[in-house]
């Protein structure tokens, strides 16, 4: 079992000094990964970086650029992996986009991960396991503001293999709807072999799909266990329906806190999240938070479903709080959840 972490590079929290002790406290405990997430246009309303309400000189509407901010945490850091979960792609320029992550993975040292994504739905439906509120009106503003216009899968289908194809040829070339290019060369290439490893977000039947087609991982944003374990074996079949080697990634990425007993934990993490799912079981079936005791309950049932990379968003309502909780998943949670 691998824990990532996400860096705190959004809303009032958000600081040089906080990302700096993060990835060096989560190299020196022997986490997998750093992690970021992705927005251009942010209103700060979805609460990733601290809680609500968190004392601290910066804006609720930061969010730091995810690449930027990645080859930031790279410089500080030696061994640790950077997990961009998720891109949303369509806001990007694909050959542009290509070059950074590239750059990226050169300048780690062949440390990047690169997870893609089409962002928040526009639409409501009745299957949603979360309040969207003003991210889904952030989202619209976000697409409206880059010119992202119509159905986002087919494009951030096609901008993933032009993406492949930049990365992986020398002179590349590609003739798409969205995005065409002729006998570009852009270098570096990245260090990784064929490709830095791709991580697909999202929960919906598309994200399935186009994890069977391009994804080395899956990673949905705050799944609940049992949802894991009905899609991580119907992913490995269709990968060998599809006649390719099945994901070998399987993650999730989830609000979480850990403290001294389950109402501490909860008192930090329900004002913030809370608000964010629609009753009770959603609130516990897609969180982790508890004492060490109940994390650990949590992390194997997750575990059972086939998850092998559990991403955290940490709420905390100080940094030195946010310390204390990776000491105490380095110290409890990791060897009790080990092989």
């Amino acid at each position: 079992m691998k824990f990532g972490v996400m860096l705190p590079h959004t809303n009032k929290v958000a600081s040089t000094d906080a990302i700096i002790r993060t990835a060096e406290t989560a190299e020196e405990l022997g986490f997998h990964a750093l992690s970021v997430h992705d927005h251009i246009v942010f209103n700060g309303h979805w609460i990733v970086s601290g809680v609500r309400g968190i004392e601290a000189p910066g804006d609720d509407r930061n969010l730091f650029e995810a690449m930027e901010t990645m080859t930031f945490a790279a410089a500080r850091t030696s061994k640790i992996r950077l997990v961009a979960s998720v891109i949303v792609l369509p806001i990007r320029e694909p050959v542009l986009f290509a070059k950074q992550a590239a750059t990226l993975d050169v300048l780690s040292n062949g440390r990047l991960t690169i997870g893609f994504g089409v962002g928040p739905p526009l639409t409501p439906s009745d299957k949603e396991t979360t309040k969207l509120g003003k991210h889904r009106s952030n989202a619209g503003k976000e697409y409206d503001a880059v010119g992202v216009y119509g159905n986002r899968g087919p494009r951030t289908d096609e901008y993933i293999e032009a993406v492949l194809e930049i990365w992986q040829n020398e002179s590349a070339s590609f003739q798409g709807k969205y995005t065409s290019f002729t006998d570009i060369e852009v270098f570096p290439k990245p260090v990784q072999d064929p490709h830095p490893p791709i991580f697909i977000g999202g929960r919906s039947e598309f994200a399935i799909q186009r994890t069977v087609k391009y994804g080395d991982g899956w990673n949905p944003s705050q799944p609940s266990a049992p949802q894991m374990a009905e899609n991580i074996p119907r992913i490995k079949a269709l990968c060998l329906e599809a006649g390719r080697e099945p994901v070998r990634d399987f993650g999730v990425n989830i609000p979480s806190v850990i403290a001294d007993s389950d109402e501490q934990a909860d008192a930090i993490a329900r004002p913030t999240v809370g608000p964010m799912f629609p009753g009770e079981t959603e609130y516990r079936e897609r969180t982790i938070v508890g004492s060490p005791e109940t994390f650990i309950r949590r992390v194997r049932e997750f575990k059972k479903a086939g998850v092998n990379y559990v991403e955290l968003k940490p709420l905390y309502p100080d940094m030195d709080q946010f310390m204390r909780q990776l000491k105490l998943i380095h110290d409890e949670v990791m060897p009790a959840v080990s092989d």
